[in-house]
């Protein structure tokens, strides 16, 4: 366990705090992204500061504000993020091979 877990310091109680307070807002809830594509994530905790855990995209999408501030919804609503659905995929796979890939283009000489 690291200091902040144990400490007694006004910033280590508030950064503790903070965590416990986002891990139960979304303890059996999904996580709507803020913004303007309003995806819906499956939830995973994610290391942050001090041996804390914060709530995040269980695909590791970064979000457009951090969850510190509050922005991310806790939802019921069904997940609809082909990555958190895939589960377990590399976040740097492209969605494209997630979905069945796209149409290969004709490079041959002559193709139209």
């Amino acid at each position: 366990m690291s200091a902040i877990e144990h400490g007694t310091d006004p910033t280590s109680v508030a950064l503790r705090g903070l965590s416990e307070r986002e891990c139960a807002r979304f303890r059996n809830r999904n996580l709507r992204q803020p913004g303007r594509r309003r995806r819906v994530h499956r939830v995973e905790l994610q290391d942050w500061v001090g041996g804390l855990k914060l709530p995040g995209p269980a695909c590791h999408q970064p979000l457009d504000t951090p969850a510190v501030a509050g922005d991310s919804e806790a939802v019921t609503a069904p997940v609809d993020c082909a990555r958190c659905l895939a589960g377990g995929q590399d976040p740097f796979t492209p969605l494209v091979a997630l979905d069945g890939g796209q149409l290969a283009l004709g490079l041959k000489p002559g193709s139209e």
